[in-house]
């Protein structure tokens, strides 16, 4: 072992060639590297899956051709990216390249700070995320940059991996029962799988079989990617049934297991629309508030305010038509040809206006804050979506509904 680098960093490929997997990213990128140009773009993927790998790997094939900057999204802001940015160029200046790992902790005003540099070309920028940055990354930053995202490694991946670590290892031997438990054991994170072995190699064990694996890891060996799946499953199934010992259990499970806290609680928070809804409204606030925490202080404590909004949301009473009703307005767009009534477009200039449209408009606050018309379109003014349920504080909604619309609409 050199020093006290750990495995995973000592065998991290240099060279895009030597990186596993991710064949179609791989040409792209060497492309780039064969030009000497690299554009903006943003890779995403599960933690492990070798985002940052692939990244070192572009950067140090290039780095005689840029001035190359890094920072972590989660500790250095827009003062430390101004000042990258600031930095002026001279007639023999590199062209600058800024890797911001983990892009989705940078707020709003933080990535606003990039898009002038980005769009200009005066600093191309590589992302790394775990979040899909569809939902995480700013629309106007996103537009600017390609997104990738990274592919779970294959058997063949996994053999050459094997394989890499043996040579480093002379004396060390991996059956092959022992390769595919630690493929399922790694869910995609194959710094699972250089953590373990290198531990094991550090106990003076040299042979790595299948009874080594469970006396090693316990029942942790089992949660490959279909324990991962079920264990979610059973957890919102348990939730949505108002079970909080089961749900609690599988929590734990996954928990203990190394699941990705994000996950569960990104889970946590659609249950809390889909399944608690309008019955309990306040469960949304509850479940975000948890994943916000979550994301804030990490693995173990995040086990605090997941386990407290389980709770919640088990013991919250249960309403789906809120689903429901988005699933019938979504059928129905599919299904049929409609216009917006003229009257809820505001004219944006004269010929419009000529045209009609906003013409007849009421605006509600000018008459007590309701009007009893319909703002559907026209020949499915009677067309109704959302039932409210006679539960929690639904039954204020559709008390209230059923007062405002009276015989218009069936509440």
């Amino acid at each position: 072992m050199s020093g006290t680098q750990p495995l995973y960093e000592i065998i991290r490929p240099k060279k895009v060639d030597e990186i596993l997997g991710n064949e179609k990213l791989k040409e792209i990128l060497k492309t780039w590297i064969k030009n000497k140009k690299v554009r903006s773009f943003i890779i995403y993927g599960e933690p492990g899956s070798g985002k940052s790998t692939i990244v070192r790997a572009l950067i140090n094939e290039v780095k005689d051709y840029y001035d190359v900057f890094s920072i972590s999204g989660a500790i250095e802001g827009k003062k430390k990216i101004k000042d990258i940015i600031g930095q002026k160029n001279n007639l023999f200046s590199k062209p600058k390249l800024l890797f911001v790992d983990e892009i989705h902790r940078l707020n709003k005003a933080e990535q606003d700070t990039l898009l002038l540099s980005v769009e200009t070309g005066d600093l191309t920028l590589i992302g790394a995320t775990t979040e899909n940055p569809a939902i995480s990354v700013n629309p106007a930053l996103l537009s600017r940059v390609l997104v990738f995202k990274t592919k779970e490694l294959t058997t063949e991946d996994y053999e050459k991996l094997f394989q890499q670590i043996e040579d480093y290892y002379k004396d060390l031997k991996i059956t092959k029962e022992a390769r595919k438990a630690l493929i399922e054991y790694a869910g995609n994170d194959i710094r699972r799988i250089m953590n373990l072995i290198e531990t094991a190699n550090e106990a003076g064990i040299n042979s790595i079989d299948l009874e080594f694996l469970k006396d090693f890891t316990g029942y942790r060996l089992t949660y490959d990617k279909n324990a991962k799946y079920s264990l979610i499953s059973a957890y919102i199934k348990s939730m949505r049934g108002s079970d909080v010992d089961a749900a609690l259990l599988y929590l734990a499970y996954m928990l203990e297991s190394g699941e990705d806290p994000m996950y569960i609680a990104r889970r946590m928070v659609i249950l809390s629309a889909e399944d608690v809804g309008l019955a309990d409204p306040n469960a949304l606030n509850i479940a975000v508030s948890a994943m916000i925490a979550t994301e804030h202080v990490g693995y173990p404590e995040c086990y605090l305010p997941l386990s407290e909004a389980t709770i919640y949301l088990c013991s919250s009473p249960k309403s789906n038509s809120a689903y429901l009703a988005y699933s019938k307005a979504k059928e129905f767009i599919s299904q049929n040809n409609f216009e917006i009534p003229p009257k809820l477009i505001n004219p944006l200039n004269k010929r419009m206006k000529k045209q009609g449209f906003g013409e007849g408009y009421k605006y509600p606050h000018d008459y007590g804050g309701f009007v009893r018309e319909s703002y559907m379109p026209e020949g499915f003014e009677n067309t109704q979506f959302f039932t409210p349920k006679e539960v929690g504080i639904e039954k204020r909604v559709k008390e209230r509904l059923k007062d405002l619309w009276k015989d218009k609409k069936n509440y």
